[in-house]
């Protein structure tokens, strides 16, 4: 038996894996050798297709002219290839960045003439999730509406980071459709806030209408977004929930709390910025600070006054000193008329004002 196990071993196996990793290294080097063969075939072409597509974008030319122009285009490439659509989708998408109104109008002309939209579309329905993502970010980034039907399908996707990037997209494309993204159970969601909020400053939405919903979660990622949203949209309504999460345990949404209550204005929040400070790490006293430099009253100023001489940490004196000089000026230099450091810190901080 043994003989048998090394006669296969010894004449079948190991020469037919040896003929595979060798057939594996050829393929791999004819694969380099025929890229680098058509490389600078491939830069010409990138450079043509950037100047067609941005000369027939720019060019005053009527919608059938448009066509005829890219059929002929059409015709002289190779738009079978992947390689090319690749190019010019991203061409488009580039020329599209660089172009506001009507003329960016044009662009959904030549990604629909080009069936660069059966392109991504394809991509989007590919089962490996990197194709996913970039068929999903061609139709947000190119603002093609028709595929929303497609996008739909996959607003309850099973993994999160595609599901996250169709609600982005979906609400980026509907220009507000709340509703498709508040279907995703508040508990469960992980809208990248992020993206959601460079969607609303880029396509400039409405204000959702579960705005007040969102800020009741109990998920951090819900609260961060309801957050950066009130922020956005500068909605006070619910100031009194805002300032209830300074005591929230996450240390991110904390810090995005605070900066909505200088954004906001929120002065009640004063008491509890003052009262909670000294229990908070170095980063989130910096933005309390920061804050209490924009909403402090006098009962800032007391605090201030009574800190600034007796604080160690140059970083934590250093934003004291700033905020008092938002608030009381005078009050500082008396401050700083006792104390040399404080004196240096004042001159610096109303030399990066100047």
């Amino acid at each position: 038996m043994e003989y048998v196990i090394h006669t296969i071993k010894h004449y079948y196996v190991i020469p037919f894996f040896s003929i595979l990793a060798l057939a594996l290294v050829v393929f791999l080097l004819l694969n380099r050798i025929y890229y680098q063969y058509n490389l600078p075939y491939r830069y010409h072409f990138t450079l043509e297709s950037q100047r067609f597509l941005t000369e027939i974008t720019l060019a005053n030319h009527d919608k059938n002219t448009i066509k005829q122009k890219i059929a002929k285009f059409k015709s002289e490439i190779p738009i079978h290839k992947t390689w090319c659509k690749e190019i010019l989708v991203e061409d488009l998408i580039k020329i599209k960045n660089n172009l506001k109104g009507k003329t960016a109008k044009n662009i959904l002309i030549i990604y629909k003439a080009l069936d660069l939209n059966h392109y991504s579309a394809s991509l989007i329905r590919d089962f490996r999730k990197h194709k996913k993502y970039e068929g999903i970010r061609h139709f947000q980034a190119l603002g093609y509406k028709p595929g929303l039907s497609l996008l739909q399908k996959y607003l309850f996707h099973p993994n999160k980071v595609i599901r996250s990037n169709v609600n982005v997209a979906y609400l980026a494309l509907s220009k507000g459709d709340w509703k498709a993204v508040g279907k995703v159970p508040i508990k469960r969601s992980i809208i990248a806030t992020i993206k959601v909020m460079d969607v609303l400053h880029k396509e400039k939405i409405p204000q959702p209408i579960h705005l007040d919903l969102w800020i009741e979660s109990k998920d951090p990622m819900v609260l961060k977004l309801a957050v950066m949203a009130m922020v956005f949209y500068n909605y006070r309504n619910k100031s009194a929930e805002i300032i209830k999460l300074l005591y929230h345990e996450n240390k991110a949404l904390k810090i995005d709390v605070i900066t909505a209550v200088q954004h906001l204005f929120l002065e009640k929040a004063e008491d509890d910025l003052l009262f909670l400070f000294h229990n908070e790490p170095l980063v989130i006293q910096l933005e309390m600070l920061k804050a209490l430099g924009v909403i402090g009253s006098e009962k800032t100023i007391a605090f201030l006054k009574i800190e600034i001489p007796k604080q160690e940490i140059k970083d934590i004196k250093l934003k004291m000193v700033d905020s008092l000089n938002n608030l009381d000026p005078l009050g500082l230099d008396l401050l700083g008329n006792k104390d040399i450091d404080t004196q240096k810190m004042i001159n610096h901080t109303r030399k990066l004002a100047l």
